[in-house]
């Protein structure tokens, strides 16, 4: 299958990640369980996931619109990303309420909302981002990174564990679980879970102050999935065609067997 290209200046793209994380554009209330709509079908081909986002996305408002008095907020509400800034109040939520929004894609006006809201936040950084850039970014990540990274990446990589260890089973994480632990996958010996996985770009290796961030962050939920699981989690480094990088956590995946 074809792999997203970004279609921007690269340094650019990469000068809004802070901003990105910081604005919790990423969070589930403003762009949905992203891994588990992508899960949820055979796809065809790249286009096919896009205009399936989209669709759904659609069919998010319309139902808000529909159900507005049942829910209790507008959509005005249901768009506004600033909603999980304070965890209590957002925790406390029915799930009939964040379902709304995390079983849900987005339209490509929702997108450019949200390219506007990154725009405001970037456009002094001296990379001479454009609104229109703003936008693409967003697209980007949510539609492009999860089908480069997910499609591609992940299920190349999960082939090639799978070759490598024939006698585990690597069971895909729900999308809440990948939120909360950082989890790509749950991987079993007999029926046992034995330890977790998430699956990386070389990319996530660098220095930059965003990635060190997340990867801290990461190491935070890998602590809080082996207190409540009992397994660790290990970080798989791979290209999108499943070549493992990092070699030594394929010792470290045997160790623990």
């Amino acid at each position: 299958m074809d792999e997203f290209v970004l279609g921007i200046d690269k340094e650019k793209f990469r000068s809004t990640n802070a901003k990105w994380n910081e604005l919790m554009l990423n969070d589930p209330w403003s762009v949905g369980y992203v891994s588990t709509l992508i899960e949820a079908a055979n796809w065809k081909n790249k286009e096919e996931w896009e205009q399936t986002y989209y669709a759904s996305g659609e069919n998010r408002n319309k139902y808000i619109e529909q159900n507005a008095a049942r829910l209790g907020h507008t959509l005005e509400y249901f768009n506004d990303v600033t909603v999980p800034y304070n965890k209590a109040n957002y925790y406390a939520l029915s799930w009939d309420i964040k379902n709304v929004n995390t079983q849900r894609g987005r339209t490509k006006e929702d997108f450019a909302a949200k390219g506007k809201i990154l725009y405001e936040a970037v456009k002094n950084n001296g990379y001479g981002l454009t609104l229109e850039e703003c936008i693409e970014c967003v697209r980007f990540r949510v539609i492009c990174e999860t089908w480069n990274g997910i499609i591609l990446r992940e299920n190349n990589t999960v082939a090639t564990l799978q070759r490598m260890f024939p006698n585990l089973k690597f069971v895909k994480a729900e999308g809440e679980m990948d939120h909360t632990y950082a989890v790509d996958f749950q991987v079993y010996k007999d029926e046992k879970l034995v330890c977790a996985i998430q699956i990386k770009p070389k990319s996530y290796l660098q220095n930059a102050p965003y990635i060190v961030k997340a990867r801290q962050a990461n190491v935070n939920k890998y602590a809080a999935y082996k207190a409540k699981y009992g397994a660790s989690v290990l970080t798989v480094i791979s290209t999108s065609k499943g070549e493992i990088l990092n070699q030594e956590v394929l010792s470290q995946i045997r160790s623990i067997l």
